[in-house]
């Protein structure tokens, strides 16, 4: 189990990256170029939309790094457009903590047809295995280096017979807290890849959490979410002291793989200012 105690100690052992980040993105360019990584959405897609018209290489994949925060329509639904426009393009997805603001908000997200929910998991995307982590820390659930409330989702849920009475149900933020089981299961796995909703240490509200699990999967590279903003040129001063590339992606931004942009999204948390326009209005029915 990855210590949830103490904080890392950033001593040589654990200094060097234990790949060649270089030979990886050399070996693997062109996988790389088609996987997309999009930060969090809140509900909006003409971003994606126009990004996908406008791209002379189409992506093989797209990954949504957490909070799309749809409690309306099922995102198997809203992606129809996509898969009929773009039938070659694959969806990949982590939760975020809005992803579980409601019960409807967990149901219409996991209601996802043909897209791959990552969570818990090491998938291959053309070659290059990425693994995901959604969620986020709660305080009263898990909040590192402090010790764990609750270590699995099953035991924070049902917390004994008299817990929920009356037709109550848990909580439904329950669903998107990062529990020390889902560190525990990754960290036995290996992956090129990492991507969490939450933020390593090289953020200021990051965790050294995410640090120690991108580590024990030997992983070149992390995209993250949640904050909403972009601190990548300053994760690369730390690359060596985090012993992997940490990405971040900004609220309605896109990278690709080798950690691009392909869409410069917002730091100022709700870029629009116009109404929320779907995949299908943006792209329409007759699209490429």
């Amino acid at each position: 189990m990855l210590s949830s105690k103490h904080p890392l100690r950033h001593d040589q052992s654990e200094a060097a990256m234990s790949r060649d980040m270089l030979a990886f993105d050399a070996e693997h360019a062109q996988a790389l170029r088609q996987i997309w990584f999009l930060g969090d959405v809140h509900g909006e897609f003409r971003h994606l939309a126009r990004a996908l018209l406008d791209a002379p290489q189409k992506p093989r994949w797209i990954v949504f790094l957490g909070d799309i925060d749809i409690d309306h329509k099922p995102f198997g639904e809203i992606l129809e457009p996509l898969r009929r426009n773009f039938a070659h393009t694959k969806v990949a997805f982590i939760h975020g903590n809005h992803d579980a603001d409601t019960y409807e908000h967990w149901q219409m997200l996991h209601d996802c047809g043909d897209a791959v929910a990552l969570h818990g998991q090491v998938v291959d995307l053309d070659g290059v295995k990425v693994a995901g982590l959604g969620g986020n820390f709660m305080g009263r659930i898990w909040s590192p280096p402090a010790q764990a409330t609750f270590q699995s989702k099953d035991k924070a849920m049902n917390r004994g017979p008299y817990q929920w009475r009356d037709g109550q149900r848990p909580n439904p933020s329950l669903h998107a807290a990062i529990y020390p089981s889902d560190i525990d299961r990754l960290s036995k796995l290996r992956a090129d890849i990492l991507v969490t909703h939450e933020a390593p240490s090289c953020h200021p509200y990051g965790f050294e959490a995410l640090d120690q699990l991108a580590r024990a999967m030997q992983v070149v590279r992390s995209f993250h979410g949640h904050q909403h903003d972009d601190r990548s040129q300053a994760y690369a001063l730390l690359r060596d002291q985090l012993g992997f590339d940490a990405r971040a992606v900004d609220y309605c931004g896109i990278k690709n793989g080798l950690g691009e942009i392909i869409y410069k999204g917002s730091e100022n948390n709700w870029g629009w200012s116009e109404p929320q326009l779907t995949l299908q209005e943006v792209l329409g029915s007759d699209s490429p």
